[in-house]
């Protein structure tokens, strides 16, 4: 059976530790409605998720995204895969789903302060 190439699922592609620090520093990531993360290029993230607004830090490594969050944990970062599905980012842990949005650019206050 052939399956029509307009309905075949974009590729996947898993992101390396530069692909991630690329992507997303001094971005903006979200599914448009329940979250959203600024990634500041200094290793800042704002958080917006289901209304509420919550400050971490975040920083890529050994090929994943890892967010520090300060109601999770102050020393040991949550680490995701980052999965590039078409114009979608994924963060996947053990290969579920738990973040799925896309990438703009951010305004320029994410970029860090002049010295």
């Amino acid at each position: 059976m052939l399956v029509p190439f307009a309905c075949a699922a974009p590729p996947e592609t898993k992101l390396t530790t530069a692909q991630i620090r690329s992507m997303v520093g001094g971005r903006h990531v979200s599914d448009g409605r329940h979250w959203g993360h600024d990634y500041f290029l200094d290793g800042r993230l704002e958080r917006s998720e289901n209304g509420r607004t919550r400050n971490g830090r975040w920083s890529a490594q050994n090929n994943q995204l890892c967010l520090l969050l300060p109601e999770v944990s102050k020393e040991s970062p949550v680490c995701f895969d980052v999965v590039r599905v078409g114009d979608e980012l994924q963060y996947r842990d053990a290969g579920s789903v738990v973040y799925a949005g896309t990438v703009r650019k951010s305004a320029a206050r994410l970029q860090p302060a002049p010295p």
